[in-house]
């Protein structure tokens, strides 16, 4: 409002145009109830007066100079572009940094299992060398067991022999030498 005033309030109290008071009036006005508005609004204070003021082709809150509005509205979109890069970088970190936590954990997750793999690994081969070791054991009571039975064959069959009537005294003779 004090802008308002400096610019179209003559020294002498009059203003420069018809109905400026009513202007200014409506200023307040308007200031008053959109005051939460402005105050909350993300761009500078000066585009308020635009607001207020409205806008002009080539004009610039009210002054007729073309580089000044060009210039504005150039440096408003060249801070947008930059505002768009940042927040674009800002993501782009994010998302890094939550994919190396994502790589992070399953390269633990791989490394446990490795090391589960290992495990079983170890577990299998000593698995592995017990039923070998069971194996032999198994294939050595068999041979004993079928030199046993092989024995009491063998010794069945010289008794066997000995039974026929006229060998009899021989292997009784030939037992007791044995």
């Amino acid at each position: 409002m004090d802008l308002w005033k400096a610019i179209y309030q003559k020294p002498d109290g009059t203003w420069s145009v018809q109905n400026g008071e009513k202007i200014l009036n409506n200023l307040h006005t308007v200031a008053e109830t959109e005051q939460e508005k402005i105050a909350s609004a993300p761009v500078p204070l000066v585009e308020h007066f635009a607001l207020v003021l409205g806008r002009k082709s080539n004009h610039s809150r009210g002054v007729g100079v073309a580089a000044v509005n060009h210039g504005a509205q150039e440096r408003h979109r060249l801070h947008a572009q930059a505002e768009a890069a940042r927040q674009h970088a800002d993501d782009a970190q994010e998302h890094a940094a939550a994919l190396q936590g994502e790589i992070l954990r399953l390269t633990e997750a791989n490394n446990q299992l490795r090391d589960e793999l290992q495990s079983q690994r170890e577990e299998l081969t000593s698995q592995r060398r017990t039923v070998e070791e069971q194996s032999l054991d198994m294939e050595r009571l068999v041979d004993q067991k079928l030199e046993e039975r092989m024995r009491a064959y063998f010794a069945r069959m010289t008794n066997s022999a000995c039974v026929i009537p006229s060998s009899t005294s021989t292997c009784a003779a030939d037992n007791q030498v044995r």
